[in-house]
């Protein structure tokens, strides 16, 4: 725990403080946002960010009920220009590593929603794999466009995360000494992680709010739900691609694609691609309520994103009653746990969704294994082992929680 618990008066609440480097409206905010919601009746809680919180949208869209009031917000000092815009995410992250440690001894527990930070301190470290250069590279695709330059050229990045780490002005803690809490979101990211580090950590699956109607399976539409926001990892050119070939089989489905249609270059072509088949239908950027209606009519759902870390939208689809499809690769795959609804290729994905299609029998069965899987993943048990996390890192017993070296080849 930082130095702040020691200058505590007995009987006032302890301080947590959630830091995430840019509050928007993407898969670590959800994180954030419910890490407040489990925190904040026990302990004084403040969210550390660098851009402008606004709570009422941030309830609207997670469906947390984060009140100001009951969580202080507090703004680290950063480039306006760099905590305005998504790209620069880097030298941003830089200037806010730096920041923390200026702050990180006022709080008794430090999070991070947003992977491994250097906090000069003992904290809890929440993770996807973007925090490791080879392994992001390998499991996500590089933006286009200007931003993209930082991504694909191998100069270019090699001096853009040089820079960084200069501006970052490090602490030089090993945070994989053992005293720190490293939480994978899944079981699939420990795994390589400690394929690649040699590491053994915990797992902490992230927040997926309930609250979906019950509605029954025969009374819904032939329709295949798709979200998440328009950018390039999430390969929506291979969900059209897919479907547009069941549809050659004679299945007339229709796609739903819920989530931010941006006005970035990518998403411009999607958007193009979407207005030209009739049976794409562009729902937007919605309300946690207007999703789950639509959820909760959809059949199916689809996911073409690889190597995603955990993927909350599948989840979100199983916990709906849809039947998702998604590629083998990923934590996705670790939500469903079912051959028939995991593909290898697009050839694969259009085999099995016709085979799901076309026999009942084996919707059933698959409804049933998804309904079991749904229970795993809740906002309700993400709050409760977050609770449980802090309290064992308050008094010291970390047991279980803490990263651990695993005896594999190859750790460096």
């Amino acid at each position: 725990m930082s130095s702040g618990s020691k200058d505590n008066v007995l009987g006032d609440k302890r301080t947590v403080a959630v830091f995430h480097p840019r509050v928007g409206f993407g898969g670590s905010e959800a994180v954030a946002m419910w890490a407040l919601e489990a925190l904040k009746r026990e302990f004084d809680v403040s969210i550390v960010t660098t851009n402008a919180v606004d709570l009422a949208a941030l309830n609207s869209f997670y469906g947390t009920a984060v009140r100001e009031g009951e969580v202080k917000v507090r703004l680290l000092p950063i480039p306006r220009m760099l905590s305005g815009i998504r790209s620069g995410a880097a030298i941003r992250g830089a200037l806010f590593q730096s920041a923390i440690r200026q702050v990180a001894c006022e709080y008794d527990v430090l999070i991070s929603a947003y992977n491994l930070s250097d906090f000069g301190v003992p904290a809890i470290h929440l993770l996807d794999l973007s925090w490791d250069e080879e392994l992001r590279t390998r499991f996500a695709e590089s933006p286009r466009g200007f931003e993209g330059l930082f991504h694909r050229v191998a100069p270019v990045r090699a001096i853009y995360l040089w820079l960084g780490r200069r501006m970052s002005n490090p602490s030089g803690r090993d945070l994989f000494s053992g005293e720190d809490v490293l939480l994978a979101y899944s079981g699939w990211i420990a795994s390589v992680i400690e394929r690649k580090h040699g590491l053994r950590c915990g797992v902490l699956y992230p927040p997926v709010p309930g609250g979906f109607a019950d509605a029954p399976f025969e009374s819904r539409n032939d329709d295949f739900a798709c979200i998440g926001r328009i950018s390039e990892e999430k390969r929506l050119e291979r969900v059209f691609e897919i479907l547009g070939k069941v549809r050659a089989r004679g299945y007339q489905v229709r796609l739903r694609m819920i989530g931010d249609l941006g006005t970035n270059k990518y998403a411009r072509k999607i958007q193009a691609l979407a207005h030209r088949l009739p049976w794409v239908i562009p729902e937007g950027s919605v309300s946690e309520q207007r999703k789950q209606e639509i959820l909760s009519s959809c059949r199916y759902g689809i996911h073409g994103a690889e190597g995603e870390g955990f993927g909350i939208a599948v989840a979100e689809m199983v916990k709906a009653g849809c039947i998702p499809f998604t590629p083998v690769e990923g934590g996705p795959a670790e939500i469903l746990s079912h051959e028939a609804l995991l593909y290898r290729d697009d050839d694969d994905a259009v085999d099995k969704i016709c085979a799901v299609l076309s026999r009942p029998a084996l919707r059933a069965s698959l409804l049933e294994h998804l309904r079991r899987q749904a229970e795993k993943f809740s906002a309700e048990n993400f709050m409760r082992d977050l609770r449980a996390v802090v309290d064992k890192f308050l008094t010291g017993d970390s047991s279980g929680l803490k990263i651990s070296r695993a005896a594999v080849g190859g750790a460096s």
